[in-house]
């Protein structure tokens, strides 16, 4: 299912948070329960397949990252499985901060869990840098390369998964 085209939207990276609201609760009070309480079961099972569809692509679109992935799967870039190489160079940048997470959990150390946390936060605020641009482009209707976009949600979701195993280390 295409979230944007449920709601009339066009697809675009930096949506209008508010606008996407106001067509949330619109379809909300349109396909809600109570409006199909006499109608025949058929209708009721649409309302609330039609509820359902209204809830997950909100949930889809409200958030940046789930509407990045949803726009590179829409337009063929994502593979259903997620499947991608990162780039080298990232992986190399990487290498030091996985060295450091696992002295971290052979070894607890606060001044250097918050070293590594410093470093990953630096990482997460530069991984951007490239995609952004890319991003406001298509947001303008231009035709772009989303390689870079790509390369920025597989880097964020690795950085996901290494905070995660850094909180880990620190319990």
């Amino acid at each position: 299912m295409d979230p944007f085209a449920f709601y009339g939207l066009s697809r675009r990276f930096f949506l209008d948070e508010k606008e996407l609201r106001r067509r949330f609760l619109e379809k909300s009070r349109l396909f809600h329960p109570d409006h199909m309480a006499g109608a025949l079961s058929a209708s009721q099972d649409k309302a609330l397949e039609l509820s359902g569809l209204n809830n997950s692509a909100y949930e889809t679109l409200k958030d940046f990252h789930l509407r990045l992935r949803s726009i590179l799967a829409l337009e063929g870039v994502l593979a259903e499985d997620e499947q991608g190489a990162l780039p080298q160079d990232f992986l190399m940048e990487m290498m030091e901060l996985n060295e450091g997470l696992m002295d971290l959990q052979a070894e607890p150390d606060p001044e250097r869990t918050q070293a590594l946390e410093h470093a990953l936060t630096e990482m997460e605020e530069g991984i951007i840098e490239f995609a952004r641009p890319v991003m406001e482009a298509y947001d303008r209707g231009e035709s772009v390369e989303l390689k870079a976009v790509r390369d920025y949600h597989l880097k964020h979701r690795y950085l996901d998964r290494f905070r995660e195993n850094l909180e880990k280390a620190r319990a």
